[in-house]
């Protein structure tokens, strides 16, 4: 009995913990990045506007938001937004899928000896809980509007247990242009602050 307390404990503890970082603790967002560039570096000091897919044009102000927060990672690597004549074509898209949980474990009977001397197996009496887990996936492009050829292509996907997605983009935006505009794959990790304690 005092295990079933102990591993009660720790499962409780872990979900607070998740809850708890999720609501007031800063968090490291890493993120593993892929970008590619064109035949020539894209510019680094150039202009740009939006263009969505169709598919893109159901959900009209989720898409603002996530082009908001593209355009404020853009702007931090030099490009500027012209909606008018931008030389490049910007086109960003996010993806979210629940995912198994790397670090579960599932449960496993151990062997006990019964009061008649034979082993038996005894199963864990704890419900099998396992802590959701997420994917996220942010995929950013950028065509030459003229030729229509991709110049640079990035995607930082991250994985963990949150799911409050709109705080976990900026990062991940971040994170798929750093370096820009060489491309390459790496692992990046930014700081997400905790409410309220956001870097000036």
């Amino acid at each position: 009995m005092p295990h079933l307390f102990h591993t009660l404990a720790r499962w409780v503890a872990l979900a607070a913990l998740v809850g708890l970082t999720g609501c007031s603790l800063p968090r490291m967002i890493d993120s593993d990045v892929q970008s590619f560039a064109g035949a020539a570096l894209p510019a680094s000091n150039a202009d740009f506007r939006f263009e969505r897919l169709p598919s893109q044009q159901q959900n009209l102000g989720f898409q603002d938001t996530l082009e908001s927060m593209a355009q404020e990672a853009l702007e931090r690597v030099g490009l500027n937004r012209n909606d008018t004549s931008g030389r490049y074509l910007a086109q960003v898209g996010l993806g979210v899928d629940n995912i198994r949980n790397p670090h579960y474990r599932p449960p496993r009977p151990r062997l006990v000896r019964g009061a008649d001397g034979k082993l038996y197996e005894e199963w864990p009496v704890m419900p099998d809980i396992e802590v959701p887990w997420f994917r996220h996936r942010v995929h950013l492009t950028l065509r030459d509007s003229t030729t229509s050829q991709v110049a640079f292509e990035t995607t930082a996907i991250f994985d963990g247990p949150w799911r409050d997605t709109l705080n976990l983009v900026p990062p991940m935006l971040e994170a798929a242009l750093k370096d820009y505009p060489n491309p390459g794959n790496r692992r990046v990790v930014v700081e997400l602050p905790a409410p309220g304690k956001e870097n000036p």
